[in-house]
Formats: C-alpha cells, structure tokens, sequence
C-alpha cells in the first residue's frame, strides 16, 4: 500500500535520469505564502547501497539527526531483509520539508539515486526481488515498536506483527476477501514449473486463504516451501494445493516482519535452542504486551536482530536477557 496522504504524487516531478535527479515540487499552498497545510503530506523512500549506509546515518547517528533538525522531517533507515545490497531511507513530512532532505542528501551523496520507490507502481511480474522494495512492512531502524507476536519459529527467530500499525487494522478484511474469493471453484492455480519468490494465495487452517511466498520449489515431488507473510512461518505443500493471487491482494503491506533476537545464542555446544527454550520464549510473549526495537542486522540471513521487552504487569522485561538469565541461551556481546 502506498500511502501519500493529501499530496497526488503525480504533482511530484521526479524525473530520473542515470540517477541524476531533476526535481520540481509543486506545492499546492503556493499562493498562501509558503504556509504548510496539514494536508501536504509526502512520503519519500529512497534505496541505499549497504557501502553508504553508515555514512548516511553518521557516526552515533549526527547525520541522521542533522537532517531531523534542519528539516523537521521524520527520518528513519530501514532494513530490506531478503535482498542485502541495499537498505531503504523512509522520509516523511511536508513537501518542504522531505524536498530539503532530499537537497541536503544529494549535496552530500552525489552518487546516491534519489528516486522515490514507495511511490512506484506495483511491480510485474510478482517475484521476489520486485516485492521487495514496496511490499514488506519493516521494524523500523532505532525506533521502539508495539508488537506482537504472529508466529515463534524458535526461542530466538520469530514473526512480528506490528498491531498498531494504520494498515494493520485492514488485515482482517483482507482475510474475509481472499476467504470468500477462494472458496469459489476454478480459481486458476500456479503455473509449473513454479518460480522461486512469487506470492500466492495457499489455504490455511478452518479454510482460511493466506497470502504466502515461495522460498524454494520441488519439481519431483511437486512441493513448494512456503514462507507466510502476514502470519509467518513457514510450510511445505502440494503445488496444486497453491492458487495465483489477485493483484488487488497485494495493496496491503506484507504484515509479518521476521526477527532474530539479538545478542542471544543456543547454549555451548548447541547448534539450535532446546525445546525448554523454545517454551519460556513463548511463555513470555504469548498474548503479552511487546515493544521491540531493531539494534542489529544479522551478517548471513539479513535479518533485522531486536531487543524484545514484556510490558506486562509493572516490570519491563528483557526477554533476550531473561532467556539467558534463565539458562536457556547464552548472551552474545559484541
């Protein structure tokens, strides 16, 4: 889903050419003054080489924070997950106010293509590495969150939901949509041989339809591996069992964001969290009041690593620390 609230952003001339941008705001209040209305609203999302990620941010984030100050604009670098050259800059607030990140960003990174990617039309066809600059709803970078937990996949890999999120609330109808849409005969299924990052529409438990990824596709036994992207977890199923996804579908940001708890490993001489483990993470999460925050990106998956906190009751609690003060992991510094 791409939110520009109040601002067209056909009125943004945007025009790129080799990367060098000419750019050209044209700014409904003009005649006002110059005076902001509360309906000129921009977001402004540019892609980021991994190499000038850290320049971007400045060292205890001074650059970051210069640009917060000079503008006035909500800035904050996520991560892409799944696709590990680049990370995503997301700029929001009035049209003058993201135009003088922008000129602030460019005089600084002259390399640095400053196109607007969430302001792209969805991507065709549906795969992987397209889905991926528009689609995911990320933890944001530094930011604590309300969270929950949609799917444990072990005591230090999990799914998030972001519940307070303005998308979150449409996820439950979309559920409805895609139930009654599927539940009609000959809804075209996938073609074969089935391609590797494409989303599809694969039924779930009391017939629920969800929306899921393809991660990896046996042709001999005709199987895909599946990662769920609202709800997370993953499965591996019958191709045929599989349907091809409206594209109306796909307007709602993917809602389950997988984590990695950071600075928390399996004990000494355990490659993976024991069952025990596994257990006392899911006590502390299950149906409680979470806030995270992203402190890491894990070298070998891309994975966000977040510091995880209960809310629950009077106390905050560490569930990274608490996990290895109960004997369950061992902490990991850097």
């Amino acid at each position: 889903m791409k939110l520009v609230i109040g601002l067209d952003i056909n009125s943004m001339d945007f025009v790129d050419s080799g990367c060098a941008m000419r750019r050209r705001v044209t700014r409904q209040n003009a005649k006002l003054g110059g005076a902001s209305r509360k309906s000129d609203h921009v977001i402004w999302e540019i892609e980021v080489p991994k190499d000038l990620v850290g320049r971007l941010i400045g060292k205890q984030g001074r650059f970051m924070n210069s640009l917060r100050q000079a503008s006035g604009a909500k800035i904050y670098v996520s991560t892409l997950p799944y696709f590990r050259d680049s990370q995503v800059c997301h700029i929001e607030g009035s049209s003058q106010q993201v135009e003088k990140v922008l000129s602030l960003i460019g005089k600084k990174f002259k390399e640095l293509c400053l196109t607007n990617i969430y302001g792209l039309p969805p991507p065709t066809p549906l795969t992987l590495h397209s889905l991926l600059m528009t689609a995911w709803l990320f933890l944001p970078d530094g930011v604590t969150v309300e969270v929950v937990v949609a799917h444990q996949v072990d005591a230090g890999h999990m799914f998030l939901q972001q519940h307070t999120h303005p998308t979150f609330r449409v996820l439950r109808s979309l559920d409805q949509q895609m139930y009654a849409c599927y539940s009609e005969p000959e809804i075209p299924t996938l073609p074969t041989p089935v391609e590797v990052g494409i989303i599809c529409a694969a039924p779930g438990p009391d017939g629920a339809w969800l929306r899921a990824q393809v991660i990896s596709y046996f042709e001999e036994s005709n199987e895909v591996e599946l990662r769920y992207v609202d709800y997370g977890g993953y499965d591996k199923v019958k191709t045929d069992t599989l349907r091809q996804i409206r594209s109306d579908f796909l307007s709602l940001p993917f809602q389950g964001a997988e984590v990695l708890l950071d600075n928390v490993v399996p004990l000494p001489d355990e490659d993976h969290f024991s069952s025990e483990a596994d257990a006392a993470v899911s006590e502390m999460t299950r149906g409680a009041a979470l806030v995270a925050q992203v402190t890491n990106y894990d070298n070998a998956t891309g994975l966000p690593l977040i510091q995880l906190w209960n809310l629950t009751g009077d106390e905050v609690v560490s569930v990274n620390r608490a996990l290895v003060e109960r004997g369950f992991a061992q902490w990991l510094g850097y």
